[in-house]
């Protein structure tokens, strides 16, 4: 299942998937907006009328065939090694019964090994050396393998796989009609472990690449909006975990850290102070009323 709203990424990361050495039953994509392509055998195309990256999953998912056990939500921003989906299928085949979701290993280009930031990061818990991780401050480390299998705390929603078996309700997910849906594969994938105790894990050897792309520029509303609704998601994170998690941890993490990028991006002129400025407002959003899952 992959939702796109990218033109040209979706034709790397399909061309991708279609020279994979086991191909898989069925590839979905889901467009933001009706697109001129033409559906294969293997090859499906569709479209929702609203940007939105857990809708366009859902509708994605509300069409495959009924024979499908296993799903892979692939981000149009990756592409795969040519022996992925082959790999993926053998982890499958390999794990115990209580495994509920097989995450790809990403060789991400934007990897901080910077060892005074990861200080920083440690002092205001935001980061720690565990992959995989979920702190009680909800910030969450990325999910990485050096070893053949590695049991994580969440799975990123961009590449990872699951078991319909275990996880159907993926099928009917809720999640606000936000333009970035921030803080999703989070939600889901802790839930899926901490509460229906399932065991997610990651394996080194199923690889996907990011495609190379410029980087992005936001205007000033944009960077206000999308700090404003990491913080938002991220409080419901820490809301619905609230026995898990801890609100204190959430509030000093997220007001240390953002305060203190505030000061940096004063110091080097940079624009991305108000995406900082919109997570403190964030910080303080009423959440009573948004369902996630």
């Amino acid at each position: 299942i992959i939702p796109s709203k990218n033109y040209q990424n979706i034709n790397i990361c399909l061309n991708s998937v279609k020279k994979q050495t086991k191909k898989p039953g069925q590839t979905i994509v889901v467009f933001d907006k009706k697109k001129n392509f033409k559906n294969s055998k293997r090859i499906f195309y569709s479209y929702t009328k609203t940007s939105n990256q857990v809708l366009q999953r859902n509708h994605g998912l509300s069409i495959i065939d009924k024979k499908i056990k296993l799903i892979l939500q692939l981000d149009d921003k990756f592409y795969l090694h040519k022996k992925a989906i082959e790999n993926l299928i053998d982890k499958w085949n390999d794990v115990s019964e209580n495994v509920a979701g097989i995450a790809i290993k990403a060789n991400l280009k934007n990897i901080n090994n910077n060892k005074f930031l990861n200080l920083i990061k440690f002092l205001t818990l935001t980061w720690s050396n565990e992959p995989g991780k979920v702190l009680k401050s909800g910030f969450n480390n990325q999910p990485m393998s050096k070893n053949k299998l590695v049991d994580v705390d969440w799975l990123q929603g961009g590449l990872s796989s699951w078991s319909l078996k275990h996880v159907p309700n993926i099928f009917n997910r809720k999640f606000p009609l936000i333009k970035w849906s921030v803080f999703e594969d989070l939600i889901f994938s802790y839930n899926v472990k901490f509460e229906k105790k399932f065991k997610l894990v990651i394996c080194n050897g199923i690889n996907a690449y990011e495609i190379k792309r410029s980087k992005e520029k936001y205007k000033i509303s944009q960077y206000y909006y999308r700090g404003y609704e990491y913080a938002r998601m991220h409080k419901v994170f820490i809301y619905i975990n609230k026995k898990r998690l801890s609100k204190l941890a959430f509030f000093y993490s997220n007001l240390s850290s953002s305060i203190l990028s505030i000061l940096w991006c004063c110091l080097s002129f940079n624009k991305k102070i108000f995406f900082y400025i919109g997570k403190i407002k964030g910080i303080f959003a009423n959440t009573d009323k948004i369902k996630v899952l």
